[in-house]
């Protein structure tokens, strides 16, 4: 009797609710088709389910969910879901290039040694391997580096933010190609030829992502994160350019989660460089607390290069499994993803492209699906607290914005903000000629018959905010001054024009707010569009 025995993606790391769990773990298609009489599960006596992410001649085929009797399957019904699947050609083999692995972490040791245990594992002739420990409390990574790792090398970063861990770790490579990963994950051994067969799809290739499948399923928490993300439906091989739209994404650019995440990507050093890096005032362990990959996912496509997603560049990712650790994710996200929308809004190339598409993100913002790979709902024992969890994320998109520019006023009084060139003081100039629009705006809206009472609103909301953040907008203040100046200049703005009018006879309150709230609105609009970094 020949048995096949298949591992599970990653250890179990606690108790096991049979209700929702669901088994996961890789399977070559060759070894099945060898016809094996059983198929054993690593801990399989434990799940009535099974989901295999089917690998074949090295490339991803797909997915298959199938019942678990006993901790085994039944080895035909294997085969022919495996045979539903859609064919792949062979994984390329391109020439090794060297790479180097960045591992972030911070302060989580025994999570991070899983983690560096896979990547040793790694079957790639020529790689390094970087542990940025960013502004860590106790010493433990360099311990462990030093005493289990020793031929990794320790680069210590004590900014404290996923960018800047991220930024020293391409100043720390000594590769062509860095390729980046998280300590809560475990990369599978082929991982980095998936990555160099990525970049060999084309010169114009400056970043390669890959799947990031669940890598485990204990309880509904862990369910019901898995059908959030999308990161682990990316089982087909693409490459997205910005001037090659692809027909099936009304969204692009701006479907990000098409794209890959952060646990999961690789760049071409010297561009990434030359883009300025990843944006500092973004991604864990600052205010934002995301957004860095997908800004930087953008910034890539926006410079005319390609993003090549490459399915066989497989990262298993261990999920939270606790309702607040979900909760506290989910703030995360939400306020991530306004601080990156806050990057698109204030950018003149994405703007237009990002207003065109606002109906449809917003739609999906408030419906987001929300199914497994398998096509199947999330778990319904979850559902009440599901829903508390994504409004909780909704709601934390609306501080996005002011928890950026809190932390980039932060970074740059202590001297460590970094990133893009253009998002210096002419990103500031362009947030406040945007406010001084949205004055503008609401004095238009004044002249239209409306109740006296949101007439008299649209008013207030124009001399309050859009001529003293048009002044704003060129001169420079204190950060503590700004509220106070802002409105100051919109009343002497009023005072010194109704006194003026009066004087000269010409009073008309109607013709005068049409006339300064529409030159303040053309103002904005020519400010914003200005680029120049002084």
């Amino acid at each position: 009797m020949t048995a096949l025995t298949l591992p599970l993606a990653m250890p179990l790391r606690g108790d096991v609710d049979r209700r929702d769990a669901i088994w996961v773990g890789l399977v070559e298609a060759d070894d099945v088709a060898a016809s094996p009489d059983a198929v054993v599960l690593e801990s399989g006596g434990s799940f009535d389910r099974a989901r295999l992410l089917v690998r074949d001649r090295g490339s991803v085929r797909g997915y298959v969910t199938l019942p678990v009797a006993e901790g085994t399957l039944d080895p035909h019904a294997l085969q022919e879901a495996i045979a539903a699947l859609p064919s792949v050609p062979a994984a390329s083999r391109p020439e090794p290039t060297p790479i180097t692995v960045v591992v972030c972490t911070r302060d989580r040791a025994d999570m991070l040694r899983e983690s560096l245990e896979a990547i040793r594992a790694l079957e790639y002739p020529s790689y390094e391997v970087v542990v940025v420990d960013n502004a860590p409390a106790t010493g433990e990574t360099r311990d462990l580096l030093a005493s289990q790792f020793p031929d990794f090398r320790y680069v210590r970063e004590d900014a404290a933010g996923l960018s800047h861990a991220r930024n020293a770790g391409l100043r720390a490579a000594q590769s062509a190609i860095v390729a980046f990963t998280d300590d809560d994950v475990s990369v599978d051994t082929q991982w980095l030829w998936a990555i160099a067969a990525g970049f060999s799809r084309g010169p114009d290739v400056a970043c390669v992502t890959g799947v990031v499948p669940t890598g485990e399923l204990r309880n509904e928490v862990q369910a019901y994160f898995d059908a959030r993300v999308s990161w682990s439906k990316l089982t087909a091989a693409r490459v997205f350019r910005l001037d090659d739209p692809p027909s099936d994404l009304p969204m692009f650019p701006f479907c990000v989660g098409e794209f890959g995440t952060g646990a999961n990507f690789a760049v071409r050093r010297a561009h990434m460089l030359e883009l300025g890096g990843f944006d500092t005032a973004l991604g864990a362990g600052t205010r934002t607390q995301g957004g860095e990959d997908l800004d930087m996912f953008l910034r890539v496509l926006y410079d005319g290069q390609a993003i090549a997603v490459e399915p066989a560049a497989l990262v298993w990712h261990r999920h939270r499994d606790d309702l607040a650790a979900l909760t506290a994710q989910a703030v995360g996200y939400g306020r991530g993803f306004g601080a990156w929308a806050t990057t698109v809004a204030l950018d003149p190339r994405m703007l237009g492209a990002a207003v065109a598409r606002s109906p449809r993100a917003l739609a999906r913002l408030l419906h987001k699906p929300m199914s497994t790979v398998d096509d199947s709902p999330a778990s319904s024992t979850l559902s009440v607290a599901a829903k508390k969890v994504g409004r909780v994320e909704l709601r934390s998109i609306v501080g996005g914005p002011a928890a950026y520019f809190a932390e980039r006023r932060t970074q740059r009084d202590a001297g460590t903000l970094a990133g893009p060139a253009s998002r210096g003081p002419a990103m500031e100039r362009r947030c406040w000629s945007g406010l001084a629009a949205v004055g503008g705006f609401s004095g238009l809206l004044a002249l239209l018959p409306l109740p006296t009472g949101l007439s008299l609103l649209f008013v207030a909301v124009f001399i309050l905010l859009g001529p003293g953040a048009l002044v704003r907008a060129w001169v420079v203040l204190p950060p503590r001054f700004a509220p106070i100046v802002v409105p100051a200049i919109g009343v002497s703005t009023m005072l010194l024009l109704t006194t003026a009018v009066v004087y000269a006879q010409l009073w008309n309150p109607v013709a005068w707010l049409f006339i300064l709230a529409g030159a303040t609105c053309l103002g904005a609009a020519v400010t914003f569009g200005i680029r120049r970094t002084a």
